[in-house]
């Protein structure tokens, strides 16, 4: 019925998927944050928004992992040897790893400010640097992974990648600390 698609064309699909609801979720989550940060108070539907964000996140996440592997399967020693796919799973780590610290610090950082002026709370803004860097490399690495996945190949070695990988974390992460100012009204 479907010998019209082979294996790794299945694969890539469900891959595909995985970095929608990921990305989608990731982003759903970063712009309540952000809307969070503009109107100054943390309502319990935006917490509720962000932890959902969060539930696609990791699902997408999943996805991505279990349809990576079976798409390494297929020829090992190519996906192994690339340079984009080797920055493809170092920039996928950071995601986890940042995933895994906005939730188990963040959120519950931001729980606790439920109904609290942002900007009166001492102990939320010596943690807001932290949230919005969190965000913006959420935000790039996403994208990274996005556009890496979408490439047949890039003419650079993961070094090369990752330098403009990090340049742009840092740029995103200069323009939320800068947003963040101007949201919150510090001076």
């Amino acid at each position: 019925m479907l010998d019209f698609i082979d294996t790794k064309t299945i694969y890539t699909i469900v891959h595909v998927f995985g970095a929608i609801i990921g990305a989608g979720g990731a982003f759903v989550s970063d712009g309540m944050f952000f809307d969070t940060i503009k109107d100054g108070r943390v309502a319990k539907r935006e917490l509720d928004f962000m932890k959902l964000g969060g539930k696609f996140v990791w699902a997408g996440l999943f996805v991505l992992l279990v349809s990576g592997i079976l798409l390494v399967s297929t020829d090992p020693a190519r996906y192994l040897t690339s340079d984009k796919f080797i920055a493809k799973v170092i920039v996928v780590a950071i995601i986890v790893l940042n995933g895994v610290v906005f939730h188990t610090i963040h959120i519950p950082h931001i729980r606790n400010h439920l109904g609290i002026k942002l900007k009166e709370s001492e102990t939320f803004l010596k943690k807001s640097s932290f949230i919005m860097s969190s965000g913006a490399l959420s935000f790039v690495s996403w994208i990274f992974t996005v556009i890496l996945g979408s490439l047949r190949d890039v003419p650079y070695s993961y070094i090369q990648i990752l330098s403009v990988y990090l340049a742009c974390v840092l740029c995103a992460i200069i323009g939320a600390l800068s947003m963040k100012r101007i949201m919150l009204r510090i001076k």
